[in-house]
């Protein structure tokens, strides 16, 4: 009866994991919580402004990705409002770009451009001579340069390059509480409510609703593939130009006046997101979402996002961040329309996969302790 008074937070994760496996992983969240002495593990979204003032022109700034996330898209849209269109360039690497990049850097370093240099992990040979070229042009780059790098996860990638760039992990954030946050940011509020003179005339004012149910839509169908194989069939890579794609349609449709219900349905289920989806069984319930949201019922804030989330009252900026804020930490399998007891599957997969990378860590630090003359000659060979 005392165990829980006496016992560490540690020793409570171990019997968690003798007796309760499935609960593991909320147990585990919990205890880096309270050792941290932070409220969420989940860092607040970074705009891009932020996120600039902490670059220079000497430092690369290096976008980890990860599969749905891609930063291309917001930092060219970052870039054509902050630097303009004429000054921001940007080239995917892959399939013999490696000279067009070389001339790229240099003209960009020269002239104080932006370059964004994306799917690194492609080229990963060739990064080397990207090093060297880009420590040969330290002398002389002008201050409003900056190198901007995209890769995902490479086991090759040069530790030199780590090192000497800013490395910021880009992935879709847990939850759909932060993922709302986190479109709701990068919009912000001069799109959601219009320009200080106003929108357009004859703009529907249902517009804010519009664009509400669409960053409620990309968050749910983002954070669905958490339950892979229940929730989708497979990891689709719903993106943000998937959401910027969907922003700008949307946009248009409530500047034309009156909502076209089928128009939206259409364009959501056939090309912006639904041309991602090659399974008739998700496809099917891509379009439900779509048909459940976007109706007059839901416009008239009258329907129901999910079971006890009513659509707010008022679309604008400030009561959209609040309502958000008003969300669960942690998302329920009602929220997506699935059974409660999914979420054993989940945590057990999840504590799964991180008590064996914790396992890996001990396994390389203890090898770190050990001299390997044969490992260390195959290591500095390249290098003597």
């Amino acid at each position: 009866q005392d165990f829980p008074g006496k016992a560490t937070g540690f020793q409570r994760l171990l019997v968690i994991k003798a007796l309760r496996p499935d609960r593991l992983y909320t147990a585990m969240q919990q205890f880096a919580g309270e050792m941290l002495r932070v409220p969420s593990l989940a860092p607040p979204p970074l705009p891009m402004e932020e996120l600039t003032g902490m670059t220079h022109s000497s430092q690369p700034v290096l976008l980890i990705t990860t599969p749905g996330s891609d930063p291309s898209k917001e930092l060219e849209d970052f870039a054509f409002a902050t630097v303009g269109s004429d000054r921001y360039a940007s080239l995917a690497m892959g399939g013999g770009q490696q000279e067009t990049a070389l001339k790229m850097l240099k003209s960009a370093a020269q002239n104080g451009e932006w370059l964004c240099l994306k799917n690194l992990h492609l080229v990963v040979a060739w990064l080397p001579t990207l090093e060297k070229a880009i420590a040969a042009l330290a002398s002389s780059l002008h201050a409003d340069f900056r190198l901007w790098l995209t890769t995902e996860p490479h086991r090759d990638f040069p530790a030199i390059l780590l090192q000497t760039s800013l490395k910021i992990t880009f992935e879709s954030p847990p939850g759909i509480k932060k993922n709302m946050q986190r479109t709701l940011t990068s919009w912000g509020q001069e799109f959601l409510d219009g320009p200080p003179g106003g929108l357009p005339e004859g703009t529907s004012p249902q517009r804010g609703a519009l664009l509400f149910l669409l960053a409620w839509f990309h968050a749910v169908v983002q954070e669905r593939r958490t339950y892979i194989p229940q929730g989708w069939t497979k990891a689709y890579e719903f993106s943000v130009g998937d959401l910027r794609a969907g922003s700008m349609m949307l946009d248009t449709v409530a500047k034309s006046g009156d909502i076209d219900f089928s128009l939206i349905h259409g364009l959501m289920e056939d090309a912006i997101y639904g041309g991602r989806v090659d399974n008739v069984s998700d496809l099917r319930v891509l379009r439900t979402y779509v048909t459940q949201l976007y109706n007059a019922t839901m416009l008239g804030r009258g329907g129901d996002l999910a079971r006890g989330i009513r659509m707010p009252s008022k679309c604008n900026y400030d009561e959209l961040l609040s309502f958000v804020s008003s969300l669960p930490d942690t998302d329920s399998p009602a929220l997506f329309g699935l059974p409660e007891n999914i979420e054993r599957a989940v945590q057990r997969s999840s504590s799964t996969e991180i008590t064996n990378q914790l396992r890996s860590l001990s396994i390389s630090s203890s090898a770190t302790m050990k001299f390997d003359r044969e490992l260390w000659k195959a290591q500095l060979g390249p290098i003597v």
